[in-house]
């Protein structure tokens, strides 16, 4: 018997008959798939295991909290099930993580951006076994396995680096993945509700489910490994504005469920100029990224509500070819995308590592547009 049958035999006892079904089905279930987030960030399948049970606690409380929703006969007990477990995966503080509150918007200086609890975060990396020195307006960040040490980051070479909201102090994600990379730290981000920021074994758990917040946390290792020994986009990037998007974009075919998922979309920005017909002539190329988590066989994105005339893209020298007419600020065609000139589009898996492997390109043919 594995740990998994352990722990959900000793988590159902007490149970009978459907009740006991149920829960033994979705309580593997919700085991399965943490498991699986835990392996895409890296962990072994033993490893994720472990990690997994370690968050869910002790066998016992589950099966109290259990005995509770099925005494409790005004409650939808599948629907009461499925909150219990969530709450017990998502958002319990397991061993060796900690939880940093995120919050996203538009702020002076910054434009929309993503911040995390500056106190919180200074405790999740001292928890770590690291070291905060600095208030969040020029702290220095270190965590175990740095190379390189951080000079202080400040709101002079920072603008904007934190942000006070509610008698609490903020702290710029960007700023944090900055020193984490630039101390030559192995980074990666793993999970979609709560993840995890994992620097060479350090976890920071950043407590959110605001998509704007997790879009902000893929994006990133899209935008920072670009500048790192890859280029297949070397074109000016930029993030999507998820206030904005009211559009959604369906793809079916060979998805892997809850892995993330990316479209890399141009926008063509800043048109400045009129031709005789009256029709826009100036402006520059920004590539904007919306991410999904994916289900199996699916996965459902954000996108801007008149974006519809694309064309995907399976190697990235054509796509650089077909975004070159768009670079220059005075020789673009169009001002938006039309049938004519559909938008040069990359569809990309990503493995939330900060590096060269930061993503693969998903074949054109492989997936269908789904209405």
């Amino acid at each position: 018997m594995n740990q998994t049958e352990q722990y959900v035999r000793q988590a159902t006892r007490g149970l009978w008959g459907r009740a006991q079904r149920e829960l033994r089905t979705e309580l593997e279930g919700h085991i399965a798939e943490r498991c699986q987030e835990f392996r895409l960030s890296g962990l072994s399948a033993a490893e994720a295991e472990r990690q997994t049970l370690r968050e869910l606690g002790a066998p016992v409380q589950v099966s109290r909290g259990m005995l509770d929703v099925y005494t409790a006969p005004a409650l939808g007990k599948a629907g009461v099930l499925s909150a219990l477990l969530a709450t017990a995966v998502f958002s319990a503080l397991p061993q060796g993580l900690a939880q940093v509150t995120s919050i996203y918007g538009s702020f002076p200086m910054t434009g929309p951006t993503s911040y995390l609890d500056f106190e919180q975060l200074k405790a999740a990396i001292e928890k770590a076994g690291g070291q905060v020195d600095g208030s969040a307006s020029n702290a220095i960040i270190a965590l175990p396995g740095a190379v390189v040490g951080m000079n202080g980051l400040s709101e002079s070479d920072w603008p904007g680096i934190s942000v006070a909201r509610n008698g609490k102090t903020y702290y710029q994600t960007d700023a944090l993945l900055y020193s984490l990379l630039s101390s030559k730290l192995d980074v990666r981000i793993s999970g979609w509700t709560n993840p995890v920021v994992n620097a060479d074994g350090a976890k920071i758990a950043i407590e959110t489910s605001d998509w704007q917040t997790i879009n902000w946390l893929y994006a990133s290792t899209l935008r920072m490994s670009f500048s790192m020994p890859r280029d297949d986009l070397n074109t000016p990037y930029a993030l999507i504005e998820p206030e904005s998007l009211t559009g959604r974009l369906n793809f079916k075919g060979a998805f892997q469920k809850a892995a993330v998922y990316a479209l890399v979309i141009p926008k063509l920005v800043s048109w400045t100029g009129m031709d005789a017909k009256g029709q826009p002539v100036g402006g520059f190329l920004n590539l904007l990224n919306t991410t999904a988590q994916a289900q199996a066989g699916s996965v459902q994105f954000h996108v801007p509500p008149d974006f519809k005339d694309y064309k995907l893209y399976s190697n990235p020298s054509e796509f650089q070819k077909a975004l070159e007419p768009y670079q220059q600020l005075v020789t673009a065609p169009v001002a938006q995308w039309n049938a004519q000139h559909p938008a040069p589009v990359l569809l990309l898996k990503l493995s939330g590592h900060f590096g060269p492997d930061a993503y693969t390109i998903v074949s054109p043919g492989s997936v269908k547009k789904q209405p």
